[in-house]
């Protein structure tokens, strides 16, 4: 049975993951003066990075806030990607949820109350923060790219790097990504959106071309599921 996503109550954990799979996807005082070619440098070092990959898994913390009342929902399970354009974010805590892209399509499921949704995200990958650690953005193409640096950075093990989008019709301002020294690894990164609210990730234990299977990028929805529509966002 179909029936339209805004029957369903829905948690702001729940509509936080969304965002974070579609968009699925902070410096402190004032930034010093640093180059432009050295936040290039930065992004193209991240870019080649994850383009150099054919699949990554890890552990994820996230926290969502909300900025009207200024609660924070924390959830944390596992990640895996596969190139080109293969997602699978396994949530077990607080509950278990799945949020999976197959490349065109973005299932999200909930065993509990034994609900799916798909839509179609073949045209938004590129263009999204998820798409940064897939390598399929271009980092310098798409975004305005700026280092920050004050003072609690000086000593740190990562750069701070800020990519603010070009284009005007996304659902996000920026985003900030921690970029680990040596490797050039995203450890963590923090998207605000349109209305002030943020959802912070941080990645551990990460492990790259361990040959994941295609298998564990495919989803149908158990008997007895109700598929239901997606929400249609609010109007800006």
């Amino acid at each position: 049975m179909r029936r339209e996503w805004g029957g369903v109550r829905g948690s702001m954990l729940h509509r936080s993951v969304i965002g974070i799979a579609l968009l699925l996807l902070i410096g402190v005082g004032s930034p010093l003066s640093v180059s432009a070619l050295a936040a290039d440098e930065l992004a193209d070092k991240v870019q080649a990075t994850y383009q150099g990959f054919s699949d990554l898994q890890g552990t994820f913390l996230q926290r969502a806030t909300n900025k009207l009342s200024g609660m924070t929902q924390e959830a944390s399970g596992r990640l895996f990607l596969k190139w080109p354009g293969r997602m699978r974010w396994e949530y077990e805590k607080p509950e278990s949820r799945l949020f999976l892209i197959d490349g065109k399509t973005l299932w999200s499921y909930s065993p509990s109350e034994r609900q799916a949704m798909s839509q179609d995200v073949s045209g938004v990958l590129t263009t999204s923060p998820i798409g940064i650690l897939f390598g399929m953005s271009s980092l310098r193409r798409d975004f305005q790219v700026r280092p920050i640096v004050h003072a609690g950075t000086k000593d740190s093990s990562e750069y701070l790097l800020e990519l603010t989008p070009k284009g005007k019709e996304l659902s996000f301002k920026r985003v900030i990504l921690g970029v680990d020294r040596e490797s050039f690894f995203i450890q963590r990164l923090t998207v605000f959106d349109l209305y002030g609210n943020t959802t912070h990730v941080e990645l551990s234990k990460q492990k790259v071309n361990s040959g994941l299977r295609d298998e564990l990028f495919q989803f149908s929805p158990p008997p007895g599921t109700d598929v239901v529509a997606p929400l249609t966002p609010p109007v800006p």
